[in-house]
């Protein structure tokens, strides 16, 4: 049984990355909810490249689906009950939608034509199936209007569209990775020529996550442990908006002084919403935003990080019990809620800078971060 369970998971993420593919070139998938009903749906930041191709394949009018934090974020009054909002698309410009969605609340049409929609519908169904795929949480989509199972996917087949149900997206936003080891691999570094990667892969999934053991690493009782998220421009570029780089260096530094050391390297740029989108983000703060307005004007929540390919990533290690370099508490919690104990937290104390200290403040102010003075950054 568990074998079946397992297949059936890797078949669905199979089906996101077919999906995925599609939608981030432009094309198009076909959703399904619960009730059998059928939609075509597309990105919105697509609509001045793919609008008139869709409604060819759908023979139908678009309709916007934005989510409850792009409305609340454009100052409109959002139920708490109600994740997306839609609004007929056929009489907006295709520069109109991608604008829109990009964040420029000043193009939003008056209240009248908005409609809440209930979780699991499709318009929600689309927006989920646009976060999974690493783009903004917004889509137009065109009712089909074909009640017969058997025409919708003959539809699907035609256009040479993935199909994607309700049940499958749930299954995706619930899965908790079957991670393996795949390589461990001896990698001298400047500050421990004794470390070592680890590579981790999960089937059916892209993303590439790493270890990196200091010293005795997973040996201790009680290993020092870091879990690091991907910034291509602080890890890399060495960006000051941020102090992503400075964290990398300063925690393998502080392993390697205490003889081991295990670092989680995770796959979530920008907090999980992917590079482009988090230049999008940066492009909102620049025009008088904080981090966590823009990324709620860009429709995404303040962190869509999940932590539980770290907790697994841990266990594969055998690492049960740690001490957590972080000043995130919710790095504890969701560790903890896998199944680990965090027996203490490390504080990760860095000087801020002229170019990241409004990104500090904010974190300090609106996210929980555990900051010990005035000089401390956020992670």
């Amino acid at each position: 049984m568990h074998g079946t369970i397992s297949d059936s998971r890797n078949s669905t993420v199979l089906k996101l990355d077919q999906a995925s593919t599609a939608l981030r070139r432009g094309g198009a998938v076909m959703i399904r909810d619960q009730q059998g009903r059928a939609a075509l749906c597309i990105g919105a930041e697509f609509a001045d490249l793919a609008t008139e191709q869709l409604i060819a394949m759908a023979r139908a009018q678009p309709v916007l689906c934005l989510t409850a934090r792009h409305l609340e974020s454009f100052g409109r009054p959002v139920p708490k009950d109600r994740p997306v909002f839609s609004l007929p698309a056929g009489g907006l410009a295709a520069e109109q939608i991608v604008g829109l969605v990009m964040g420029d609340g000043a193009l939003l049409p008056e209240p009248g034509g908005l409609l809440a929609e209930r979780s699991a519908s499709l318009p929600d169904l689309a927006c989920q199936l646009m976060r999974l795929a690493k783009l903004l949480p917004a889509a137009l989509i065109c009712r089909t209007g074909l009640v017969d199972r058997a025409a919708q996917i003959s539809l699907a087949n035609r256009w040479q569209l993935p199909v994607l149900e309700a049940r499958e997206l749930a299954e995706l936003k619930d899965h908790k990775p079957d991670m393996v080891i795949t390589t461990r691999v001896k990698l001298p570094l400047v500050v421990a020529e004794d470390a070592q990667m680890v590579m981790f892969r999960a089937p059916g999934q892209r993303e590439e996550h790493f270890a990196v053991l200091i010293g005795r690493g997973a040996e201790e009782a009680e290993p020092l442990v870091r879990l690091h998220s991907q910034c291509l421009t602080g890890d890399v570029l060495g960006s000051l908006k941020c102090d992503c780089g400075p964290q990398l260096q300063t925690a393998l530094a502080r392993m390697a002084e205490a003889g081991g050391g295990i670092l989680i390297y995770l796959a979530q740029e920008g907090r999980d919403i992917g590079l482009l989108n988090k230049m999008r983000s940066y492009a909102l703060q620049e025009a008088g935003l904080d981090t966590v307005e823009a990324n709620h004007r860009l429709g995404f929540e303040t962190d869509q990080r999940l932590f539980a390919p770290a907790a697994q990533m841990l266990a594969l290690l055998g690492v049960k019990k740690m001490q957590l370099l972080t000043n995130n508490p919710d790095k504890i919690v969701q560790l903890e809620q896998h199944g680990l104990t965090v027996t203490k937290r490390v504080p990760l104390i860095l000087p801020t800078n002229a170019h990241n200290e409004r990104y500090m403040d904010t974190k300090r102010a609106r996210t929980g971060h555990l900051l010990d003075n005035q000089d401390g950054a956020a992670d």
